[in-house]
Parts: C-alpha cells; sequence; structure tokens
C-alpha cells in the first residue's frame, strides 16, 4: 500500500506522527520515494521563485466603504412630523370617550374581570394543564371569548379617525406651504 499526499505532505513539513514508520515504508518503496522527491523539487521551485509586486490593491472591493453621509432632514419636515404626532396623540386622547360611548351599548354584556380575578383564573388554568399533562392526556382548548361589535360601529370609528388625521394633515400641510412661499 503506497503513501497518500497528504501523508508525503505531512512528512515534508514535519507534521506526522509516526515518522519512522514513513522513512521505513521510503526506503522500501521506490515510487512513493519518487513521489516525495517530486514533491521536494516543487517545493524548492517554489521557494526559488522571485517575490512579485501586485500592480493594484486586490483587497480593495472587499475593504468596508467608508460610511455614507446621513442627509439631515430639513427643519420644517422635522417640526412638521413632530407636530403630526403631537396632534395625533391630542385626536387619540380627545376621540377615546367618544369611541367609548359609541361601543358601550355593544359591550355593555361584557363583564371585565378584575386584574385578581385573571391571576387566579389562570392559576387555575395552569394547574388544569400540568394535571392533563401529567395524566398523559389530550389537552382541551379552552374557548376564547368574541367581543362582537357591529360593522356600523367599526366603520363610523375609522372614518372619525381617518377624517381627522386627513384634517389634521391638511392643516400642517397648509400652513407648510403658506410659510415656504
Amino acid at each position: 500500500m503506497h503513501l497518500t499526499e497528504d501523508q508525503l505532505n505531512e512528512y515534508l513539513d514535519n507534521e506526522i506522527a509516526d515518522r519512522a514508520q514513513i522513512e521505513s515504508h521510503l526506503s522500501s518503496c521506490e515510487e512513493c520515494a519518487a513521489r516525495l522527491a517530486i514533491l521536494r523539487n516543487l517545493f524548492a521551485e517554489i521557494e526559488s521563485l522571485p517575490d512579485v509586486a501586485v500592480s493594484r490593491d486586490l483587497g480593495s472591493p472587499f475593504k468596508q466603504q467608508s460610511s455614507l453621509p446621513v442627509p439631515q432632514l430639513p427643519g420644517w419636515l422635522t417640526l412638521t412630523a413632530t407636530l403630526q404626532a403631537a396632534l395625533a396623540a391630542i385626536v387619540l386622547v380627545s376621540a377615546a370617550p367618544l369611541v367609548i360611548q359609541l361601543i358601550t351599548p355593544y359591550v355593555s354584556s361584557v363583564q371585565i374581570p378584575s386584574f385578581a380575578d385573571v391571576l387566579m383564573q389562570l392559576q387555575s388554568q395552569w394547574t388544569a394543564w400540568l394535571d392533563l399533562f401529567s395524566q398523559l392526556q389530550i389537552l382541551a382548548v379552552p374557548e376564547i371569548p368574541v367581543i362582537e361589535l357591529s360593522s356600523m360601529a367599526i366603520v363610523l370609528t375609522l372614518v372619525g379617525v381617518s377624517t381627522l388625521w386627513i384634517i389634521g394633515n391638511g392643516l400642517l400641510l397648509r400652513n407648510q406651504n403658506n410659510t415656504s412661499h
């Protein structure tokens, strides 16, 4: 059995553990000794080659580009966005009582439990689930209560909020257009 290329390379690099066994094989096998001589000549030729300077930097395409400058937003745009966000928050807070008043008839039958009741229900559900797991039974998924709202209440709420948002944007943009002319 002949030596592999890896074994010959490791022998030349003095990286092989069983060096005596390789030398024993090389003394008895002319083919492996000839392959080793070819490898030695090849490495000697490579070492004798002159160093050549590279005409261009080959790493430049792989170097990280300097970060692009971050464009600064105009002051009027920052102010407009801030005012718009503030106006939207004011509209949402002021519209909340109206929305609550509109949906109260539809959700009056829904009882909102206290925080302690919710925690007690969660704890009882958790222990029930642990009991089911311990008995390796299939879990029964509890039903999630569905709050039913009429489509008219949802449409009216969306139309109201959208109208207020459009009016707010119109006012902000009209004021911005008047100051820029």
